[in-house]
C-alpha cells in the first residue's frame, strides 16, 4: 500500500513540475512579446528609442523590483494564486501593446503585464523545489530553460503576427494564455500544509537575513550582472536591425535565436559545472561576453553571417550560468525559497531596468554597438568576485 502510495505521489509531483514548467514557458512567451515589435510601436506612437526604454524602465522596476515581496508572500502560503494571475494579467495585457495610441498606454501595458509576470516567477520557482524531492538541479535547469525558450518564442510570434496582420491583430494572442491560466490552476496540486515550511519572519527581517548574507549578495551580483548583458542585447538589437531595413519576422527570428541558443546554455549548465565546477562557469559567463561583443561590434557593418554567429554565442555563454545561480540561492537559503527566486530572478532585472533609460539614450548618440561593448565591460571587470564565492555548495 505504501509503495502505491508513494507511486502516486511521486506521479502527482512529476506532474506539478510539469505544469509549473510550461506555465513559465507561456508566462515568458508573453515576457517576450515586446522586443522585436517594440521598433514598430514607437514609430507607430511617434516616440523615439530613448523614451521607449523609458516605458521599458517603468515596467520593469514595478514588476522586478516588487518579485521579493510576492516571493515574501508566497513563502508564507500554499495558495496557488500568483501562478493563476500571473499568466492570466501577462497575457491580457502584453497582448494589448499593439494596439496602444500614446506613451502612457504603452507605459500603462507594460507595466501591468510585467506585473503578471513578476506575479508568477517568485512562486512558481518556489514550488518546483518543493515538488522536486532529489532531483532539484535537474528539474530547475529544465524549468529556467523553458522561460529562455518561452520568452525566445515570444518575439517569433509577436513579429509573425506583425508582420502579417498588423500590431492591431496583437490583442488575439491572450486568448491562449486565459486558457493556459486555468489550466496550470488545475494541475498544479496545493502544497500539504504539513510538507509546507513557512517563513514566519517578518519581511523587513527576512530582508536583512538575506542581505547579511555575504554568499547571497555575490549571487545576486552575478544575476545582475548577467541580466545587464541578455538585456541590453535583447532591447537595443530590435532597433538595430530595424534601422538597417530588417523585418519583423526577421529580427523576431533573430532574437528567437539568440534567446533558444541560451535556453540551451541553461539547460547545458549543470553539466559544465560538473567538469569545471560552478565558480568558473560564473567567471566563463562574466568574462567572455565581452570578449564576444568586442568582436561583434568590430563585425556588425562588416560581415553579417559572422556577427550573427557570434551574436548568438554571447547568448549561449551569458546564459549559462542562470540555473546554477538560482538552485545555488535556494539551497544556500532553503526557508526563502520563493523570495530569493524573486532576488535571484526579478530583482536583478529590476536593477537593470533602472539602467535602461541611460542604455537607450548613450545607444542613440554613440551608436548601439558601441553601447553594447561598453555594457558587457562591466561584467568583465567585477568578475573578479566570483573567487569569493564559497568553493562549495550547501
Amino acid at each position: 500500500m505504501s509503495d502505491i502510495l508513494n507511486t502516486n505521489k511521486n506521479t502527482e509531483n512529476k506532474k506539478a513540475v510539469t505544469w509549473l514548467t510550461l506555465g513559465h514557458g507561456v508566462a515568458d512567451c508573453y515576457s517576450g512579446f515586446i522586443n522585436p515589435i517594440l521598433p514598430f510601436i514607437t514609430a507607430n506612437i511617434g516616440i523615439t528609442l530613448g523614451i521607449a526604454t523609458c516605458a521599458l524602465s517603468i515596467a520593469q522596476l514595478f514588476s522586478s523590483m516588487m518579485q521579493p515581496v510576492f516571493g515574501f508572500i508566497a513563502d508564507k502560503c500554499s495558495k496557488r494564486f500568483f501562478i493563476f494571475w500571473g499568466i492570466l494579467i501577462a497575457s491580457v495585457f502584453l497582448s494589448l501593446t499593439g494596439i496602444v495610441t500614446n506613451f502612457w498606454q504603452l507605459a500603462a501595458c507594460l507595466v501591468l503585464g510585467s506585473l503578471g509576470v513578476g506575479f508568477y516567477h517568485p512562486q512558481a520557482t518556489g514550488f518546483v523545489p518543493r515538488f522536486s524531492g532529489e532531483n532539484t538541479a535537474r528539474n530547475m535547469s529544465i524549468f529556467i530553460a523553458a522561460g529562455t525558450i518561452g520568452f525566445s518564442i515570444g518575439p517569433l510570434i509577436s513579429s509573425t503576427i506583425t508582420g502579417k496582420f498588423g500590431l492591431q491583430a496583437m490583442p488575439y494572442t491572450s486568448i491562449a494564455g486565459i486558457i493556459f491560466a486555468f489550466l496550470v490552476f488545475v494541475c498544479v496540486p496545493r502544497i500539504e500544509e504539513c510538507n509546507f515550511v513557512k517563513n514566519e519572519n517578518s519581511f523587513k527581517q527576512t530582508l536583512a537575513d538575506i542581505f547579511k548574507n555575504k554568499t547571497m549578495r555575490l549571487l545576486i551580483m552575478v544575476s545582475v550582472l548577467k541580466s545587464l548583458t541578455t538585456s541590453s542585447f535583447t532591447v537595443l538589437m530590435p532597433f538595430f536591425w530595424k534601422n538597417h531595413g530588417y523585418s519583423p519576422y526577421e529580427i523576431g527570428g533573430a532574437m528567437f535565436l539568440f534567446l533558444t541558443v541560451g535556453a540551451l546554455g541553461t539547460y547545458l549548465s549543470t553539466r559544465f559545472e560538473k567538469y569545471i565546477g560552478y565558480k568558473k562557469v560564473f567567471a566563463f559567463s562574466l568574462i567572455m561576453p565581452f570578449i564576444l561583443t568586442a568582436f561583434f561590434a568590430y563585425l556588425v557593418e562588416k560581415t553579417t553571417i559572422i556577427s550573427f554567429i557570434v551574436f548568438i554565442l554571447i547568448g549561449f555563454i551569458a546564459m549559462l550560468s542562470v540555473s546554477i545561480n538560482m538552485v545555488m540561492a535556494q539551497k544556500t537559503m532553503p526557508q526563502y525559497k520563493s523570495m530569493i527566486s524573486g532576488f535571484i530572478g526579478g530583482f536583478s532585472w529590476g536593477v537593470i531596468g533602472v539602467l535602461f533609460p541611460i542604455i537607450g539614450f548613450s545607444a542613440e548618440h554613440i551608436g548601439i554597438p558601441e553601447t553594447l561593448l561598453i555594457i558587457s565591460f562591466v561584467p568583465f571587470i567585477l568578475a573578479y568576485f566570483v573567487r569569493f564565492l564559497p568553493d562549495k555548495k550547501e
